[in-house]
């Protein structure tokens, strides 16, 4: 499933409008920056790359929740729905 998964997220997944946020951020890495000497900034390199690498694996793991949470609610209701029906039918 994890395929069909992945494919479902690129094709639908939107990110929201966080620009201000993320101007925020990039200005105070940008002053930061600028007071590191030449390894330090690699190693601030290495962990802005690890921080967007787990915004975007939280950002795909809360897709499959959201989807597998939906499936299970639709689930409910199809079963719910064919038990009426039984007992109309008596």
């Amino acid at each position: 499933m994890g395929y069909y998964m992945n494919e479902l997220y690129r094709r639908y997944f939107r990110a929201t409008g966080f620009s201000g946020l993320e101007e925020e951020i990039e200005n105070t890495r940008q002053e930061v920056r600028n007071y590191l000497n030449q390894a330090q900034r690699q190693t601030l390199m290495h962990l802005i790359d690890a921080q967007e690498q787990l915004k975007a694996e939280l950002a795909q793991v809360s897709f499959e929740a959201g989807f597998r949470l939906a499936m299970g609610l639709l689930r409910e209701l199809e079963d719910k729905r064919i038990r009426l029906q039984l007992e109309e039918e008596g």
